[in-house]
């Protein structure tokens, strides 16, 4: 796969296609160490991909007109209501929301997300809005140090906190954070440091070549794996969302991308949205044509045959979706230039 021929909207779709994995574990039926390093480690650049897109996109227009970044948080927050009411009927009948207080209600519409994957939302509203105050409110070097501190606090509250929880001081901080949120990558701690550094990528001057990066990327990525490797040997991680090298490893990958002549592809984009959200609901199909039609085994107890059907499957019906959008969108305006 040559660096030149990927576009920033090509690899949405496989950004998509990777965080789908963390849903299904694909590799557990051939190799736990196998399924680990490419679930748990590999695909956890997808989510911080969105992050830079969203700095790289949105923050530039924003920290020029604030009234840019109120409109962006609405257009999220309507896409976190519609996918809050699609999971809804799951939530019921998974029994969810039974016995929630108003303020674990709160907790999961603000920071934990309504579902597992819907965390996504709530995370790049609150992310974008710190980024932004941090940016706009203090020198180039507080913020740096504020945005990083942040990610260190998230990193020793996630594949770290095994340090943390030896410190007695130190644990019962994070004690109090977990009672807010259940995870410390969120839009507080994780998002921070992605958006800025999409974000930074505007003003780079002196930007490093793509094989240097692609190089760079490939040593960043193989001592993340090690990074995971060893915090996993030594059972440190209370989740697998953040890693050190997880950052370097982010810069070099963008700084291919953002050198590559993109083209404005919105059907692409909305296709890896589509993707992201209703692939849980393909997890759940699959498993019960699997269970209806008698083959658990090929079809969910082999992880890389489920991976592959729910990725196919989730990928039609996106691509489906999107056209017959574009459809209905396209006679709508025709028949409004008609009137005109």
């Amino acid at each position: 796969m040559k660096a030149s021929k990927i576009s920033m909207d090509k690899f949405r779709i496989i950004a998509a296609i990777l965080i789908i994995a963390i849903h299904i574990f694909p590799f557990a039926s051939i190799n736990e160490t196998l399924d680990f390093v490419f679930t748990h480690v590999i695909c956890r650049i997808g989510v911080p991909f969105f992050f830079m897109v969203t700095g790289y996109f949105v923050l530039p227009k924003a920290i020029e007109d604030k009234r840019r970044l109120i409109k962006y948080t609405l257009k999220i927050i309507k896409i976190y209501l519609i996918c809050m009411l699609i999971y809804l009927p799951i939530n019921i009948y998974a029994g969810q929301l039974q016995n929630l207080t108003i303020i674990e209600i709160i907790k999961n519409i603000c920071i934990n997300g309504t579902f597992y994957h819907l965390w996504y939302f709530p995370a790049i509203i609150l992310g974008i809005w710190v980024t932004y105050f941090l940016l706009k409110h203090l020198n180039k070097t507080l913020s740096l140090i504020s945005i990083t501190t942040l990610y260190i606090i998230g990193i020793f509250g996630d594949s770290y906190f095994g340090i943390s929880k030896q410190i007695t001081v130190i644990s019962k901080i994070y004690d109090a954070i977990f009672m807010i949120a259940d995870y410390t990558r969120n839009g507080l701690f994780f998002a921070p440091i992605f958006i800025s550094l999409g974000y930074s990528f505007n003003n780079m001057k002196n930007k490093i070549s793509q094989n240097k990066s692609a190089i760079f990327a490939i040593i960043s990525m193989f001592f993340m794996i090690f990074e995971g490797i060893i915090l996993k040997h030594f059972n440190l991680q209370k989740h697998d969302s953040m890693y050190f090298m997880l950052v370097s490893t982010m810069f070099f990958i963008f700084n291919i991308l953002v050198q590559i002549n993109n083209e404005n592809n919105k059907k692409l984009r909305n296709i890896a949205t589509i993707i992201y959200i209703i692939h849980p609901m393909f997890i759940i199909f699959i498993r019960g044509v699997a269970k209806i039609i008698g083959l658990e085994n090929i079809m969910i107890n082999n992880s890389v045959i489920n991976y592959i059907l729910v990725v196919t499957s989730t990928i039609i019906f996106s691509i489906i979706f999107e056209t017959i959008k574009e459809i209905i969108l396209n006679r709508k305006n025709t028949k409004i230039e008609k009137i005109m």
